[in-house]
Protein backbone atom coordinates (compact mmCIF):
# COMPACT_ATOMS: atom_id res chain seq x y z
CA UNK A 1 0.00 0.00 0.00
CA UNK A 2 3.05 2.06 0.65
CA UNK A 3 2.96 2.77 -3.42
CA UNK A 4 -0.14 4.54 -3.88
CA UNK A 5 0.43 6.20 -0.17
CA UNK A 6 3.10 8.19 -2.42
CA UNK A 7 1.47 8.50 -5.64
CA UNK A 8 -0.31 12.17 -6.81
CA UNK A 9 -1.83 10.55 -9.84
CA UNK A 10 -1.80 7.03 -11.52
CA UNK A 11 -3.67 5.65 -14.61
CA UNK A 12 -5.99 2.58 -14.21
CA UNK A 13 -6.31 1.39 -17.81
CA UNK A 14 -8.34 -1.70 -18.58
CA UNK A 15 -5.65 -4.71 -19.95
CA UNK A 16 -8.90 -7.25 -21.23
CA UNK A 17 -9.98 -6.66 -24.81
CA UNK A 18 -13.88 -6.09 -25.01
CA UNK A 19 -14.21 -6.55 -28.63
CA UNK A 20 -17.55 -7.91 -29.44
CA UNK A 21 -18.32 -8.48 -25.85
CA UNK A 22 -22.11 -9.10 -26.81
CA UNK A 23 -24.75 -11.22 -25.43
CA UNK A 24 -23.52 -13.75 -23.21
CA UNK A 25 -19.75 -13.18 -24.43
CA UNK A 26 -19.20 -10.76 -21.28
CA UNK A 27 -15.55 -11.59 -19.83
CA UNK A 28 -15.17 -10.04 -16.54
CA UNK A 29 -13.07 -6.94 -16.71
CA UNK A 30 -9.02 -6.90 -15.37
CA UNK A 31 -6.99 -3.91 -15.34
CA UNK A 32 -3.48 -2.54 -14.35
CA UNK A 33 -2.06 0.64 -12.97
CA UNK A 34 0.39 2.73 -14.62
CA UNK A 35 2.47 5.95 -13.96
CA UNK A 36 0.09 8.96 -14.50
CA UNK A 37 2.95 11.44 -15.61
CA UNK A 38 3.75 9.43 -18.56
CA UNK A 39 0.50 7.97 -20.29
CA UNK A 40 0.77 7.76 -24.40
CA UNK A 41 -2.73 6.98 -25.86
CA UNK A 42 -2.69 4.07 -28.44
CA UNK A 43 0.28 2.24 -26.17
CA UNK A 44 -0.48 -1.24 -24.59
CA UNK A 45 -1.16 -1.00 -20.91
CA UNK A 46 1.90 -3.56 -20.29
CA UNK A 47 4.22 -1.36 -22.36
CA UNK A 48 3.45 1.71 -20.25
CA UNK A 49 5.05 1.96 -16.66
CA UNK A 50 4.09 0.36 -14.09
CA UNK A 51 3.29 1.43 -10.42
CA UNK A 52 3.12 -2.19 -9.53
CA UNK A 53 -0.28 -2.96 -9.18
CA UNK A 54 -2.97 -4.76 -11.16
CA UNK A 55 -6.69 -5.48 -10.49
CA UNK A 56 -9.42 -8.45 -11.54
CA UNK A 57 -12.94 -8.62 -11.51
CA UNK A 58 -14.99 -11.46 -9.86
CA UNK A 59 -18.51 -11.42 -11.28
CA UNK A 60 -20.85 -15.01 -11.96
CA UNK A 61 -21.02 -15.77 -15.23
CA UNK A 62 -25.05 -15.20 -14.84
CA UNK A 63 -24.29 -11.86 -13.25
CA UNK A 64 -21.81 -10.53 -16.60
CA UNK A 65 -24.75 -12.54 -19.03
CA UNK A 66 -28.32 -11.91 -17.89
CA UNK A 67 -26.95 -8.27 -16.81
CA UNK A 68 -24.61 -7.56 -19.45
CA UNK A 69 -27.14 -4.56 -20.90
CA UNK A 70 -27.27 -2.61 -17.57
CA UNK A 71 -23.15 -3.21 -16.13
CA UNK A 72 -23.96 -0.76 -13.42
CA UNK A 73 -26.66 -3.08 -11.63
CA UNK A 74 -24.39 -6.32 -11.65
CA UNK A 75 -22.90 -8.28 -8.16
CA UNK A 76 -19.43 -7.50 -8.72
CA UNK A 77 -15.89 -7.64 -6.91
CA UNK A 78 -12.82 -5.70 -8.05
CA UNK A 79 -9.43 -7.21 -6.33
CA UNK A 80 -6.78 -4.79 -5.99
CA UNK A 81 -2.93 -6.40 -5.67
CA UNK A 82 0.04 -4.76 -5.36
CA UNK A 83 3.15 -5.75 -7.47
CA UNK A 84 3.82 -6.45 -11.68
CA UNK A 85 0.72 -7.75 -12.99
CA UNK A 86 1.40 -11.31 -13.72
CA UNK A 87 2.19 -12.73 -17.25
CA UNK A 88 -0.85 -14.70 -17.79
CA UNK A 89 -2.71 -11.19 -18.07
CA UNK A 90 -1.36 -10.29 -21.19
CA UNK A 91 -4.09 -13.33 -22.32
CA UNK A 92 -6.29 -10.45 -22.10
CA UNK A 93 -5.09 -8.72 -25.07
CA UNK A 94 -5.55 -11.64 -27.34
CA UNK A 95 -8.79 -13.16 -27.09
CA UNK A 96 -12.38 -11.68 -28.03
CA UNK A 97 -15.80 -12.97 -28.04
CA UNK A 98 -15.16 -15.52 -24.59
CA UNK A 99 -17.72 -17.02 -23.12
CA UNK A 100 -16.34 -17.23 -19.85
CA UNK A 101 -18.20 -19.32 -17.08
CA UNK A 102 -16.08 -18.94 -14.92
CA UNK A 103 -16.33 -15.96 -12.42
CA UNK A 104 -12.86 -15.16 -12.83
CA UNK A 105 -10.55 -14.86 -15.88
CA UNK A 106 -9.45 -19.01 -16.67
CA UNK A 107 -6.35 -17.87 -17.54
CA UNK A 108 -5.04 -16.38 -13.95
CA UNK A 109 -4.05 -19.58 -11.58
CA UNK A 110 -5.43 -19.16 -8.11
CA UNK A 111 -1.93 -18.33 -6.87
CA UNK A 112 -1.95 -14.71 -8.60
CA UNK A 113 -5.73 -14.21 -8.12
CA UNK A 114 -4.94 -14.73 -4.14
CA UNK A 115 -1.14 -13.09 -4.08
CA UNK A 116 -0.75 -9.63 -2.75
CA UNK A 117 -4.09 -7.93 -2.13
CA UNK A 118 -3.74 -4.75 -0.75
CA UNK A 119 -7.73 -3.36 -1.80
CA UNK A 120 -11.07 -5.09 -2.48
CA UNK A 121 -14.02 -3.16 -4.49
CA UNK A 122 -17.30 -4.66 -4.47
CA UNK A 123 -21.11 -3.98 -4.88
CA UNK A 124 -24.36 -5.88 -4.68
CA UNK A 125 -26.90 -6.16 -7.63
CA UNK A 126 -27.90 -2.06 -7.87
CA UNK A 127 -30.46 0.03 -9.94
CA UNK A 128 -28.73 1.69 -13.27
CA UNK A 129 -27.63 5.07 -12.63
CA UNK A 130 -30.70 7.38 -12.99
CA UNK A 131 -32.41 6.00 -10.73
CA UNK A 132 -33.17 7.17 -7.32
CA UNK A 133 -33.41 3.64 -5.49
CA UNK A 134 -30.66 1.56 -4.99
CA UNK A 135 -28.21 3.64 -6.92
CA UNK A 136 -24.85 1.82 -8.12
CA UNK A 137 -21.95 1.75 -5.20
CA UNK A 138 -18.84 0.69 -4.84
CA UNK A 139 -17.73 -0.06 -1.56
CA UNK A 140 -13.32 -0.17 -0.72
CA UNK A 141 -11.86 -2.43 1.77
CA UNK A 142 -8.55 -3.34 2.72
CA UNK A 143 -6.50 -6.66 2.30
CA UNK A 144 -8.10 -7.61 5.57
CA UNK A 145 -11.85 -6.88 5.05
CA UNK A 146 -11.40 -3.14 6.74
CA UNK A 147 -13.63 -0.43 5.19
CA UNK A 148 -11.85 2.13 3.42
CA UNK A 149 -14.89 4.02 2.21
CA UNK A 150 -17.39 3.94 -0.46
CA UNK A 151 -18.67 5.88 -3.55
CA UNK A 152 -22.27 6.09 -4.59
CA UNK A 153 -24.12 7.12 -7.31
CA UNK A 154 -26.10 10.64 -6.55
CA UNK A 155 -29.83 10.91 -7.76
CA UNK A 156 -30.85 14.54 -7.49
CA UNK A 157 -32.86 17.07 -9.75
CA UNK A 158 -30.47 17.67 -12.56
CA UNK A 159 -30.51 14.12 -14.49
CA UNK A 160 -28.41 15.01 -17.47
CA UNK A 161 -25.42 15.25 -14.81
CA UNK A 162 -24.30 12.41 -13.33
CA UNK A 163 -22.37 12.50 -10.07
CA UNK A 164 -20.93 10.30 -7.55
CA UNK A 165 -20.52 11.09 -3.27
CA UNK A 166 -17.32 9.59 -1.85
CA UNK A 167 -17.83 8.10 1.53
CA UNK A 168 -14.26 8.15 3.98
CA UNK A 169 -13.81 5.15 6.44
CA UNK A 170 -16.03 6.51 8.72
CA UNK A 171 -18.96 6.76 6.84
CA UNK A 172 -18.83 10.46 6.18
CA UNK A 173 -19.20 12.61 2.93
CA UNK A 174 -15.80 13.18 1.86
CA UNK A 175 -16.14 14.47 -1.76
CA UNK A 176 -18.29 15.14 -4.50
CA UNK A 177 -17.29 13.98 -7.85
CA UNK A 178 -19.25 15.96 -10.78
CA UNK A 179 -18.18 17.41 -13.99
CA UNK A 180 -18.44 21.26 -14.87
CA UNK A 181 -21.91 22.21 -16.26
CA UNK A 182 -23.06 24.76 -18.34
CA UNK A 183 -26.29 26.24 -19.25
CA UNK A 184 -26.90 27.20 -15.02
CA UNK A 185 -25.80 23.79 -13.98
CA UNK A 186 -28.45 21.42 -16.61
CA UNK A 187 -25.60 20.12 -18.83
CA UNK A 188 -22.16 18.76 -18.63
CA UNK A 189 -18.98 20.64 -19.86
CA UNK A 190 -16.31 18.60 -21.86
CA UNK A 191 -12.54 20.00 -21.55
CA UNK A 192 -10.10 19.55 -24.25
CA UNK A 193 -6.47 19.40 -23.58
CA UNK A 194 -4.18 19.19 -20.65
CA UNK A 195 -0.51 19.51 -19.00
CA UNK A 196 0.98 16.79 -17.72
CA UNK A 197 -0.89 13.68 -19.30
CA UNK A 198 -1.77 12.46 -22.95
CA UNK A 199 -5.50 11.20 -24.26
CA UNK A 200 -7.42 14.30 -23.50
CA UNK A 201 -8.45 15.81 -26.76
CA UNK A 202 -11.80 15.85 -25.66
CA UNK A 203 -12.53 14.72 -22.30
CA UNK A 204 -15.30 14.95 -19.21
CA UNK A 205 -13.65 15.15 -16.06
CA UNK A 206 -15.64 13.65 -12.82
CA UNK A 207 -13.87 16.60 -10.77
CA UNK A 208 -13.37 16.30 -7.29
CA UNK A 209 -15.20 18.26 -5.02
CA UNK A 210 -16.03 19.94 -1.51
CA UNK A 211 -19.23 18.28 -1.07
CA UNK A 212 -20.59 21.15 0.81
CA UNK A 213 -18.94 24.65 -1.68
CA UNK A 214 -18.65 22.08 -5.00
CA UNK A 215 -15.37 24.19 -5.25
CA UNK A 216 -12.92 21.86 -6.82
CA UNK A 217 -9.88 20.39 -4.70
CA UNK A 218 -6.11 20.92 -5.56
CA UNK A 219 -3.80 18.22 -6.44
CA UNK A 220 -0.19 18.03 -6.61
CA UNK A 221 -0.40 17.63 -10.39
CA UNK A 222 0.65 20.70 -11.79
CA UNK A 223 -2.26 22.91 -13.18
CA UNK A 224 -5.03 20.19 -12.66
CA UNK A 225 -7.48 19.53 -9.77
CA UNK A 226 -8.42 16.40 -8.91
CA UNK A 227 -10.55 14.55 -10.68
CA UNK A 228 -10.94 10.92 -12.08
CA UNK A 229 -11.22 11.57 -16.39
CA UNK A 230 -11.89 9.43 -18.80
CA UNK A 231 -8.89 9.49 -21.37
CA UNK A 232 -8.98 8.86 -25.02
CA UNK A 233 -6.94 5.81 -25.29
CA UNK A 234 -5.80 5.42 -28.85
CA UNK A 235 -7.85 4.82 -32.31
CA UNK A 236 -6.92 1.11 -31.89
CA UNK A 237 -8.02 0.45 -28.30
CA UNK A 238 -10.75 2.70 -29.16
CA UNK A 239 -11.94 1.22 -31.82
CA UNK A 240 -10.99 -2.30 -31.90
CA UNK A 241 -10.05 -3.11 -28.24
CA UNK A 242 -12.62 -1.32 -26.72
CA UNK A 243 -10.67 -0.16 -23.72
CA UNK A 244 -10.80 2.37 -21.41
CA UNK A 245 -8.12 4.07 -19.48
CA UNK A 246 -8.71 6.85 -16.61
CA UNK A 247 -6.59 9.44 -14.69
CA UNK A 248 -6.65 9.59 -10.90
CA UNK A 249 -5.40 12.97 -10.05
CA UNK A 250 -5.78 12.44 -6.14
CA UNK A 251 -6.57 15.51 -3.44
CA UNK A 252 -3.59 16.86 -2.22
CA UNK A 253 -4.16 16.14 1.15
CA UNK A 254 -5.86 12.72 0.55
CA UNK A 255 -5.14 9.78 2.63
CA UNK A 256 -4.31 6.38 1.75
CA UNK A 257 -7.24 5.05 2.64
CA UNK A 258 -9.56 7.76 0.48
CA UNK A 259 -6.65 6.94 -2.51
CA UNK A 260 -8.10 3.56 -2.53
CA UNK A 261 -11.84 4.40 -2.75
CA UNK A 262 -10.94 7.08 -5.49
CA UNK A 263 -9.27 4.42 -7.39
CA UNK A 264 -12.60 2.33 -6.95
CA UNK A 265 -14.83 5.09 -7.85
CA UNK A 266 -12.88 4.76 -11.04
CA UNK A 267 -13.91 1.56 -11.20
CA UNK A 268 -17.36 2.23 -10.74
CA UNK A 269 -17.67 5.64 -12.85
CA UNK A 270 -16.53 2.96 -15.87
CA UNK A 271 -19.31 0.12 -15.10
CA UNK A 272 -22.01 2.77 -14.17
CA UNK A 273 -21.39 4.99 -17.42
CA UNK A 274 -18.96 4.20 -19.82
CA UNK A 275 -19.60 0.41 -20.11
CA UNK A 276 -23.03 0.72 -20.55
CA UNK A 277 -22.12 3.23 -23.17
CA UNK A 278 -19.78 0.91 -24.92
CA UNK A 279 -22.53 -1.67 -25.20
CA UNK A 280 -25.54 0.36 -26.75
CA UNK A 281 -23.10 0.51 -29.53
CA UNK A 282 -22.43 -2.65 -29.97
Amino acid sequence: MSRISDMDELVVAQSTQLCLRTGCCHPSINWVLNDGSNYEPGTSPFDLPSIGGWIHEESTYFQRCILGAYPGCRKTRFVHHSGAPPTSLRMDGRRCCIIQTSPTSEFLSQNELSADIVAIHEKDNSCMTGSCCFTPYLRSLDGDGRYLGETRFVCDECVFVPKFVVLDKYGETKYLLRPDTCFLGVCMRPRCGGTNSGGKCLRLPFVVRDPITYQPCSSRVAGEAAQVTELWNGLVNEACYKRHAYQVAFPSNATIEEKFTLIGSSLLIDVSLFEKRDNDKQ
